[in-house]
């Protein structure tokens, strides 16, 4: 249930050109990224290259998948030269293929300890695989160059790109079984190294090769504490994976057996020990290049010294002597390709630093410049923003002014219109005063002379007349009326009294 819940992150990559050659590829995919090359049918392969025809891409694509599939029983010369071929057929445009055959190729020039064919093809083959956002196969790559520095003896890159391989598997929704295999392989201590390939083998699912390589790697660390019996129960477990998911491959068949020969070894079971190593000596040819056979003629010798077999043990002696010396010269010869390889890809390293440096501060100049011209169309737009509103609001005071002054201009006139009113009004209260007032006047004289005539002929009482005529008199001598209308007057007409005085 876990391992599908893992593989749901599963991607076909490839663009897609032929209905029924994709369905077959991606069905290999599949098999490939859940760990079942092994459950491969071959008839699958062989329908793949019949359905490639004479399209070069489709030719490429199908000698991949018959090199991935089949590469743990082929020798890497063979795969290399399949992989080449395929390269050369590989067209523009299909840099997700030319990155898998790049890959495919790093991992058979590691296997004949080609180490700068090995990190280039490789390091081309991350930069596609980071680009396509192919977490799986970027882990294995990045793992790839874990094992390419640990043979070149350069720990510090391995580990690093270890770390980078975790994220891309974690990325990936991948088992991290390989992660602590190779953990396992960087570090010293035999505890902790046992602990990373126990905790490799809890977690490693379908990953039948690396779990297998960590139960014989379990065993070693056993032997080497006398510890036969585990030794033997890692064996079989990793017999039971070999036998579950691969019994005729070369390869692990060759690791398993010499595995069990260092067991027998152990437990002084030095007669069943040769006849596995008889079994090793039929596949030595196939798996040359891997170098067992050194190991194989060591143990013979032993066995055979052991068994008082002199003659044999000398021959098998001689035997390992010469193996010891080929590989001695051959490990000598490749020390010198291994120190290279070293420097040059920490010259390589330096170069690509010294360029990415380059990159980041031209791209530090690019946005700071980016920066500079944001800032300055910023502060431009907020400039003539500010001058808009600053006139738009002045357009608004100006249209308010001239509303209030129309509105004080209205005012005006209204309050003169009214003023006007009040003089033309006050015009003709005094005019209306001082017809009164000279009117009232002269009544009142008619009347005390008509009084006093009348007072004359006797008709009336003179103390009446002389009454009616002191009445008359208060009258006329009161200066009330003349104060109104000097009020009047002076409203109507200011200061007129002051410049007639002067």
């Amino acid at each position: 249930a876990v391992w599908s819940a893992q593989a749901s992150n599963y991607k076909y990559h490839f663009k897609k050109i032929d209905r029924r050659f994709d369905a077959i590829a991606e069905r290999l995919n599949q098999l490939d990224f859940e760990n079942r090359r092994a459950e491969a049918n071959p008839k699958d392969l062989q329908q793949l290259a019949q359905l490639a025809g004479k399209h070069p891409q489709l030719q490429a694509r199908s000698i991949y998948w018959q090199v991935r599939m089949t590469q743990f029983n082929a020798r890497p010369t063979e795969c290399i030269q399949q992989l080449k071929k395929a390269e050369r057929l590989c067209q523009p445009g299909y840099d997700y293929d030319l990155a898998l055959i790049r890959y495919q190729l790093a991992g058979n020039y590691d296997r004949i300890s080609e180490y700068m064919q090995c990190y280039r093809n490789v390091s081309m083959a991350i930069a596609v695989f980071r680009k396509a956002k192919d977490y799986y196969f970027m882990g294995n790559a990045q793992l790839l160059l874990v094992q390419l520095f640990h043979e070149i003896n350069d720990d510090e890159h391995a580990s690093e790109q270890l770390l980078l391989a975790k994220k891309s598997y974690e990325t990936a929704g991948y088992p991290l079984n390989r992660i602590y295999f190779y953990q396992a392989m960087l570090t010293k201590d035999d505890a902790e190294k046992s602990a990373l390939l126990a905790k490799s083998v809890a977690v490693g699912g379908r990953d039948w090769a690396m779990t297998m390589q960590a139960y014989l790697n379990l065993s070693e660390l056993a032997l080497d504490k006398e510890q036969t019996q585990k030794a033997a129960a890692y064996y079989n477990m990793g017999k039971a994976e070999i036998e579950k998911f691969a019994p005729d491959n070369v390869f692990f068949g060759a690791l398993l057996s010499l595995s069990h020969v260092k067991i027998l070894y152990a437990q002084e079971l030095y007669a069943e020990a040769l006849s596995v190593i008889e079994s090793l000596k039929t596949i030595g040819p196939k798996i040359k290049e891997e170098l067992f056979m050194q190991e194989v003629y060591r143990y013979s010798w032993l066995c055979h010294a052991h068994l008082g077999q002199k003659e044999k043990a000398y021959a098998m002696l001689r035997l390992f002597q010469s193996e010891y010396e080929r590989n001695t010269d051959s490990i000598r010869a490749h020390d010198i390709p291994k120190a290279r390889a070293r420097e040059e890809i920490l010259r390589q390293n330096d170069r690509i630093r010294i360029l990415e440096k380059d990159a980041r501060i031209k791209t530090t100049y690019l946005y700071l410049a980016l920066l500079s011209i944001a800032l300055i169309v910023f502060v431009g737009l907020t400039i003539i923003y500010y001058l808009r509103q600053r006139y738009r609001i002045r357009d608004i005071e100006n249209k308010q002014l001239r509303e209030n002054l129309r509105q004080e201009a209205l005012i005006y006139s209204m309050n003169r219109k009214n003023f006007e009113d009040d003089l033309q009004q006050k015009a003709c209260e005094i005019s209306s005063n001082t017809l009164l007032l000279a009117n009232k006047n002269e009544v009142l004289q008619q009347i005390s002379d008509l009084t006093r005539r009348f007072s004359d002929e006797g008709s009336i009482p003179r103390e009446y007349v002389k009454h009616v005529n002191a009445i008359i008199a208060g009258s006329l001598d009161n200066d009330d009326e003349w104060s109104r209308f000097k009020l009047h007057f002076d409203s109507v007409h200011p200061h007129f009294f002051v410049r007639l005085k002067e």
